[in-house]
């Protein structure tokens, strides 16, 4: 995780996310708490959330990591396909850690938004961390998500808001 890649006035907000994603997966253990990475597209918030998806994995913990529409889709075909996607599910639900990347990005329907609200909530209720980035805004994330969820994330996730320009855009203009 490069700090030089973001400017003078975002890099002071993103050395605090970098500060408390390396305690989260320094120190992870059963039942600590909850992150949402969030901000704009490019900013680091899959590449930080693998990290601690590889420290926490490699300390012997159970790990999954899902885009938020593959995890979701998996809930939906778990009730028509029967066993493999039932696994992924159950995987999900009782992991140690679950990354949920890109939460957002999914297509918006009844299931999708019901399998959201129960990963999250039976996660919550066996006391299992979960991160969820997303590069949506509080209020897109109203438009799109019930009430109830949006309770949960508020009230049981630490919001770490991302800061800067997209770092893809700003290796290809160094490259350059």
């Amino acid at each position: 995780f490069d700090l030089t890649l973001y400017d003078e006035s975002a890099r002071p907000k993103m050395e605090r996310v970098f500060q408390v994603c390396r305690t989260f997966a320094q120190t992870f253990r059963p039942g600590t708490m909850n992150l949402l990475l969030q901000g704009g597209t490019g900013l680091g918030k899959t590449y930080l959330s693998a990290c601690i998806a590889r420290v926490v994995a490699g300390a012997g913990y159970a790990v999954a990591y899902e885009t938020a529409a593959s995890a979701l889709d998996a809930f939906q075909r778990s009730s028509a396909d029967g066993e493999a996607a039932a696994q992924r599910v159950e995987q999900y639900l009782g992991c140690d850690l679950m990354i949920l990347d890109d939460l957002g990005t999914e297509m918006i329907t009844a299931y999708s938004t019901s399998a959201l609200y129960t990963l999250i909530n039976t996660r919550l209720t066996r006391k299992k961390a979960t991160i969820i980035s997303t590069n949506c805004s509080n209020e897109e994330l109203q438009k799109k998500y019930t009430p109830q969820i949006l309770s949960r994330i508020a009230g049981e996730y630490q919001t770490l808001p991302f800061a800067g320009r997209d770092i893809r855009q700003i290796k290809k203009e160094r490259e350059a």
